[in-house]
This record gives structure tokens, sequence and C-alpha cells, in this order.
């Protein structure tokens, strides 16, 4: 008999009750009979239940699902989300990072590979580079991305009326359009950066083509870019006076690569570290943009990870002898330097999370050339160089008259500037009775002398950001410089009026400020003649034709030998000279709630790292069968 047959016949040998049966099932029970059925029931649907639930966890797997919300906190507010200009503020590359794309991008090993690019080719001699776009590629606004937008962003950069702080990286660069799929740049020299520099976020032409290269910082495509990245521009929020207090991006499904799971992030923007660390710890946000040392003690929230992130940093003490004319001497420049314990300094400020540098090339990142020692620790032999240099030691009262002597021939100045005649320029009892009052209110520090030289007191301001771990570094230099008799004191300032003010316009003696390499260990940036005024970066003000030469040299060869020796002179060089106070590379991390998977950091070079996996994020998970 078939095995069908057989349970047909088994089935009619039990008959089932009907549904009428069922029914009238309980008025023939007892309650206790009742209670057994109950429990009976409630057994067999629990039994069934978790072996559905069983089987279930044994075919499926849990996987990333498209959707959800990040919610990231920044410090300060969005300028110029433009990438030809977005270098200067760290809120503007975040954003450009998500917004745009570039020929090439940095991966999670820090290595630059195509991006827009299908494939490259360089010449022997390493002054022509191919480069095809992919097909297909589109911007946000649904328009073709091709090689005219290529050369309409290189070309903006070059321009000078445009001032991109990227210029000096592109000089000596032509690029020419081949195809609509091809471009074609030409080198005058060899460029060991070039493909680090191809990372710069390309621009629509069809967006920007009639605004003016001069009126470019004026254009409200500034704040909402069309981009061909990850995630495209949404819209953002001001406060009543104005300010951008959040911006938002979603998912781009058009994406040339494999498109985002996170559907949407929002940036919620604070005015100060403080502020936004209140947010983070108050579950306002889920994550930090702004990276904090390792440890930090601020961050009270237990449901988070801190990944850990070691860039090519430097935090450095830039002098500027054009606003501070004592930081013209080379021996007090080193007995600033030789003051400092860094040591202690590194474990005292950062609790010990970082590596003493002695110069801008940071070990570990710069295989070409190696990093110079710091500075030893020699309090006695900075005051000793500073007795020697004639800086005569003297008390509080001697400053505050050196101080008034000061004021008083510069409101003589003021008045001949203005027209005064001769028998009107000397201060009045009046005058000379405020300026007294002010000066006396002003020198409140207690320090066991002051220095003095032909009149001019050593004094030294240290203007720093207002983060928590970089006052606590100012503060303990300050100090350091004080026991061996330098007036010094700190203003501590807002990111927003570091960047907005005090570097554009140099204004500070001694800016305590980190400075990140990149990609490629290149110091052009950074310490070229070229690059002392905004939008450059040298932000010592520095000038050398020999560091120049070096400089240009080591970006001029593709020889991995010469350009370990160029940059190795070029340490010497600024050693010799100290127009900066190298100090530490700190150890920071990123840090974000749980709820955040997906993130993975391995070797980023610049804080935009971060978002090197940013496609492979989500919140959102869903159930899906497993592989056999």
């Amino acid at each position: 008999m078939p095995l069908a047959d057989r349970i047909r016949h088994v089935l009619r040998s039990f008959p089932l009750p009907s549904a009428r049966q069922l029914l009238r099932l309980p008025t023939v029970l007892d309650a206790r009979e009742r209670m057994r059925a109950i429990a009976g029931i409630v057994a067999l649907l629990t039994g069934g239940a978790l072996l559905f639930y069983s089987w279930y966890e044994r075919t499926t797997v849990e996987a990333p699902a498209i959707g959800g919300t990040y919610v990231e906190g920044l410090v300060g507010e969005p300028r110029f989300v433009n990438p030809i200009f977005a270098m200067a503020n760290d809120v503007d590359a975040d954003l450009a990072r998500l917004i745009y794309s570039g020929l090439f991008r940095t991966d999670r090993t820090g290595a630059v590979v195509p991006d827009l690019a299908e494939r490259y080719e360089l010449s022997d001699d390493g002054k022509s580079l191919t480069v095809q776009l992919k097909d297909g590629l589109r911007w946000h606004d649904g328009a073709l991305l091709t090689a005219s937008d290529v050369v309409f962003t290189m070309n903006l950069i070059e321009d000078p009326n445009a001032g991109s702080p990227l210029r000096g990286s592109f000089r000596g660069v032509t690029v020419e359009r081949v195809d609509d799929r091809t471009v074609r740049f030409t080198i005058e020299r060899p460029l060991a950066i070039f493909l680090s520099a191809l990372t710069v976020g390309i621009l629509p032409e069809h967006v920007w083509v009639d605004i003016p290269p001069s009126h470019l910082p004026l254009a409200e495509m500034n704040l909402r870019p069309v981009g061909s990245g990850p995630f495209a521009f949404v819209g953002l929020t001001k406060d009543r006076r104005g300010s951008i207090r959040s911006y938002t991006v979603e998912r781009y499904p058009g994406y040339h690569d494999i498109p985002a799971r996170i559907a949407r992030i929002t940036f919620r923007l604070y005015g100060s570290t403080s502020e936004l660390l209140t947010a983070f710890n108050g579950r306002e946000v889920d994550g930090i943009g702004t990276l904090v040392p390792m440890g930090a003690a601020a961050i009270t929230r237990h449901d988070i990870t801190r990944y850990p992130v070691h860039l090519p940093q430097t935090t450095a003490m830039f002098l500027n002898e054009k606003r501070a004319p004592a930081l013209r001497d080379t021996a007090v420049r080193r007995a600033l330097s030789i003051a400092i314990d860094r040591r202690t300094l590194l474990t005292d400020a950062l609790n010990g999370a970082g590596t003493l540098v002695g110069g801008p090339l940071i070990p570990g990142f710069s295989p070409i050339a190696d990093p110079p020692a710091p500075d030893p620790f020699d309090a006695a032999g900075a005051a000793t160089a500073l007795d020697r240099a004639k800086w005569e030691r003297v008390d509080t009262a001697a400053i505050i008259q050196a101080k008034i002597r000061s004021a008083l021939l510069a409101l003589e100045a003021a008045k001949a500037k203005a027209g005064k005649k001769k028998k009107e320029l000397a201060a009045t009892d009046e005058e000379r009775k405020q300026i007294g009052d002010r000066i006396r209110a002003e020198v409140t520090e207690t320090q066991p002398y002051y220095r003095l030289r032909n009149g001019t007191v050593l004094e030294v301001t240290i203007t720093t950001p207002d983060a928590p771990e970089f006052v606590a570094i100012a503060e303990r230099v300050r100090d350091a410089w004080r026991a061996i008799g330098v007036r010094a004191t700190v203003d501590a300032v807002s990111i927003e009026r570091i960047r907005g003010d005090a570097i554009p316009n140099r204004a500070y003696d001694a800016l305590l400020f980190s400075q990140i390499l990149g990609p490629d260990p290149d110091p052009f940036p950074f310490w070229h003649s070229s690059q002392v005024r905004h939008p450059g970066l040298n932000l010592s003000f520095f000038s050398n034709k020999a560091i120049d030469k070096a400089l240009e040299d080591a970006r001029g060869t593709l020889d991995r030998s010469v350009r370990g020796q160029k940059y190795q002179e070029f340490q010497r060089l600024l050693a010799e000279e100290r127009p900066a106070i190298f100090l530490m590379t700190p150890s920071l991390s990123y840090v974000v709630s749980n709820a955040v998977r997906g993130i993975t950091l391995e070797q980023p070079t610049q804080p935009t790292d971060r978002f090197a996996t940013i496609t492979e994020w989500y919140t959102e998970v869903q159930r899906v069968r497993r592989k056999n």
C-alpha cells in the first residue's frame, strides 16, 4: 500500500473532533480539566514557537539593512563645502568627503586608490598621467559626469582669482580633455605627491560655470552642493543668529560604487568641544566627529566604542616673529624649546596617549626620511642661554615700567600719525594714569622673575583652541616658560576664531595647533615660503630659500632615496632655525555609539578617512537566509 494511502487509513481510524465539538469542549470539562487543557495548548504553542525560532535561527543570519539615521556632532560650522576650499576647515572637509568624489581616494589602509577613475597610466618619466573615467558616472542632480568636469575643476584650482589653497599642489600642471571619459595631465617635472593631490573632489561644471572665479567663495552652492559621492545634500538648519546648527545628507542610490547602507546622516554643530562632549554624554548624538585623546575622561557614556586613530599629525607651537619681535632671536627660540619637559607634558596633559616628536615628519608615516629626536629637557640650560643672550633678569616693577614706557611711545606715535603738533605729542597726566593703571592690572601673574633687553620685555601669548587637551598643554608650556623668566600667558579661543581670524591673519605670538600631513608625507604646504600668507598653511610665517629648494626638489623626484635625502636636509635646516617647537603626535580615538556598526579604521591619514568605509556602516539589521 502506498504511503499516502496508509496515512489516510490511520487518520480514518482516529477521527478528529469537528469545530462544533471543539467549541462545546469547555462545557463538558470541569475546572481542573479546563486548566490542564489550557496548559497543554499553551505548551503546544510554545513548543511550536520555539521549534520555529530554532529553525529560523539555524537557517538565517543577521545582516545589515538599508535605512536608519546616524547623528554625528562636530565643532565649528560649514563655510565652504567645496573640495577646492575645504581643506582649511575640518567641518567642510568632512562634508565634502561624503558629498564629492575625486579621481582617486584613500582607502581604509590609507592607500591611494581609483575612485571616479576606472584606470590610469603614468608615463615612464613621470611627466604625463592619463586617466579614464568609469562609464555612466552621474551627479546627484542626474547630469552626466564627464572629462569636462575634471578639466573645469583643475583649471579652477590653478586660477589665482579663485584663491584655492590647493593651487600650490598643481603648480606646473596642465590638463586636457581627450574624450568624454579621458583626461591627460602634463607635469613640468615629476610630482611624487600627484596621485594624492588627485583625491580632491571634482566639481560639476554645469553648476559652477557661470560664477566668476573671484566670486566662488560667495556662491550659495558652497553650502548647498551638488556632488557625486555616496551621500547627497538634503538640507540645513540655522539658529536665530544665522549660524548653521545642523546639516543633513542622505544616501545616494546612484553612487558609482556600492551605495551606502545608512539612509541619512545628520551633523549637529557645536561651538566648542565641551558643548559637543556634553551632547554626546546626553545621547543627543551618536558619534563625536572631533577626534579625542584615547581614554578622554570627559566621556562618561558606556554604550560606545573607541576606535584608535593614529594620524600623521604634529602638535607644535608655531612661533610668529612678525608679531613677537623677541622671537627673532634664535637663542630665545632654542631656550623656549628646551625649557619644556615634553615627556612630563605628554603624561600630565594627555595621560601619556601619544608619541614625542622632534620635527614635522612622524614616526611610522615617513618611511623615506627618519624624523629627528625631540629637544632634550634642560630648564637650567634654557635660563643660561637667555642670560648669555643679554636678556636681563628683572622684577615685576621693572617690567611694569618698561611696558608703560613702551605704551607711552606707542601713544606718541599714534598722535603723530594723526597729525598732532609736536608739542601735543606728549601724554597728558590723565593718559599716563590710565596707561599705568591698565598695565598694572594686566601684569598680575606670579613668577620668580622676568626678562628685559633694551627696553623690550620677553613676553609670549600662547593662542590655543579651547579644547581641553590643547588648554592643558598650553598651560603647562606657559608654566615652563615662566620658570625661565618669560612673561607667558594663554589665550584659549574657539576653533572658529582660530580658523576665521588667528590663522588667516597670523594674529598670534605662538599658536598651539596640530597639522596633518595627509596620505603623502609632504611638508611643502606647511613650510614652503609660498604658503606664508592665507590660504597657505605656513603658520610660522617662515621663509628660507634653502628649505624651499629642498622641498621643491623632494616633490620633483619619484626616486624615494633622493626624496628621503631632501627631506632629511629640510629637517636639519628647520631644526637649526626652530620656527616651531614640535611637541608630540597624540593618540586619538573616534568615539561612536555601539548602535552604529560596520566601522573599520585601519590606517587613516587624515580625520576625514574615518569615512573611508562609510558605505559599510549600518544601524538597521534584517534576517536573511544562510548560505549553504
